[in-house]
């Protein structure tokens, strides 16, 4: 574990910039997560920033959500960016997938980001009939630090998986939750309705809505109105938390046309379109751009050489 004095996690400064972009991840309330903000899950955008930062030593993202006999751009983009600024950190980085998702993954990488070559080996697929002895073996030899999931279906109640129509998708995804209890480290999911791993920590909250409510629970939970913005948003308070520009290089329309011209679609349209959720590309721009505007305000224009060590990054926050 990377060690970090409380005090940049407690500046009133970073504190009122993880509630600004908390309230822009739900302002549109698509599928009640502005609702369930308010009626009290308030202040989790700072301690999964905390999280992340703290065991990101080596950490396996877990994605891929499918729809329409293929899977949808929400999900990938924001475990590309996750990637990637983790990578930039010194981080070790897996990024786990059911084979089918992990192929266009890989394939989607090099035209994603700039670094999306060195990435494609750090994808990691697994297949049905073989992943309850896959999964422990890479446990064994990746040994994570931290896991993270990014809108990543979650078995219900029923112990089905279901999408947000409430149909079952089983054959297309993998009992992710198997992690929780294989590895022995903590947890974050990004979630953006009710049926992902994780929102088993707001299933009160979740109950008059219209939703399928995962039954897991991750150890911090971000919620937003597209699972991908709160990655974005995530990264965005990390940057100000460390003062180091986590989103620069990160390209949004690049990495979704990548997404889709490996075939991946938006997942409520169905249409192989590089769009998230079934909004128009101009709004993901819109809350990206305003993440990065919020966060980049706060952090030093000019300041000390790039961190790239452990050691170093640690003690130039402490």
């Amino acid at each position: 574990m990377v060690n970090y004095s409380l005090n940049i996690f407690r500046r009133p400064d970073t504190v009122h910039l993880a509630n600004q972009i908390e309230g822009l991840l739900v302002a549109g309330n698509l599928r009640g997560m502005e609702t369930v903000r308010s009626s009290g899950y308030r202040g989790y955008l700072l301690p999964a920033a905390q999280s992340l930062l703290q065991n990101r030593q080596r950490v396996a993202i877990v994605s891929g959500f499918p729809v329409a006999g293929q899977y949808e751009t929400d999900g990938p983009a924001g475990a590309i960016a996750m990637a990637r600024s983790l990578r930039a950190l010194g981080s070790e980085v897996a990024l786990l997938g059911i084979r089918e998702y992990a192929v266009q993954l890989a394939c989607a990488l090099p035209s994603a980001v700039s670094e999306g070559a060195a990435l494609v080996d750090s994808v990691v697929a697994f297949d049905r009939e073989t992943f309850s002895d896959e999964l422990p073996r890479f446990i064994q030899t990746f040994a994570p630090t931290l896991i993270i999931f990014i809108e990543v279906p979650g078995s219900g109640a029923d112990g089905l998986y279901r999408n947000m129509r409430f149909d079952p998708v089983d054959g297309a995804t993998l009992p992710w939750e198997q992690l929780l209890s294989l590895a022995e480290c903590p947890s974050l999911a990004i979630a953006d309705g009710g049926n992902e791993l994780g929102m088993g920590r707001l299933r009160a909250q979740l109950q008059n809505l219209p939703v399928s409510c995962a039954t897991a629970i991750t150890d911090q939970l971000v919620i937003a109105d597209v699972s991908n913005w709160g990655a974005y948003g995530l990264l965005g308070l990390a940057s100000v938390c460390i003062r180091r520009p986590l989103l620069g290089e990160f390209v949004l329309t690049d990495c979704l046309e990548a997404l889709v011209a490996a075939g991946m679609v938006d997942g409520v349209t169905g249409c192989n379109i590089a769009t998230e959720d079934g909004l128009p590309l101009v709004r993901s721009q819109s809350i990206y751009a305003g993440i990065r505007a919020l966060s980049s305000s706060l952090i030093p224009q000019r300041g000390g050489p790039p961190v790239t060590s452990q050691a170093s990054f640690a003690a130039s926050t402490a």
